[in-house]
């Protein structure tokens, strides 16, 4: 008869040692879940931080070459430089009439602006424009090009 308290505390025992190892595994794979997590997290903070920095980098780095002075030395280097000559092209036929203006626009002189009109063949439409824009040398190789 003593056998069987005795087989009852040791499945009580039992079943308690089952329990706590249980619990204890419970606890160690959370504790890995949350060490493995905070891991990645720590991984993906320094990513961000190099990202950072990067990116300071290359605002650094547009800053110096959007300056004017880094604009214009790159421009030398390509053979641009300051005009040595400025043409402006007369063309009134694009003026507004007078009546469409602001007042402050209007000018002083009240005359009207005749619009030149061009003829109705291509060439000697394309040889008028490119002489009113300045360009009459271009004008005969155009009419060559056109016959």
């Amino acid at each position: 008869m003593q056998a069987l308290p005795l087989l009852s505390t040791l499945r009580f025992a039992l079943v308690a040692i089952a329990a706590f190892i249980l619990v204890a595994m419970v606890y160690l794979a959370q504790a890995s879940n949350a060490a493995l997590i905070a891991r990645e997290l720590r991984v993906k903070q320094l990513k961000i931080q190099e990202v950072e920095r990067e990116n300071a980098q290359l605002r650094y780095e547009i800053a110096a070459l959007a300056s004017p002075s880094a604009i214009e030395q790159r421009a030398r280097k390509l053979g641009l430089g300051p005009a040595k000559r400025v043409v402006y092209a007369e063309m009134p036929w694009i003026q507004p009439p007078p009546n469409e203006l602001m007042p402050a626009f209007l000018p002083d002189a009240n005359f009207d602006i005749v619009p030149q009109t061009f003829q109705a063949d291509e060439s000697a439409t394309l040889a008028q424009l490119l002489s009113v824009l300045g360009l009459k040398n271009l004008s005969a190789y155009v009419d060559a090009q056109t016959k």
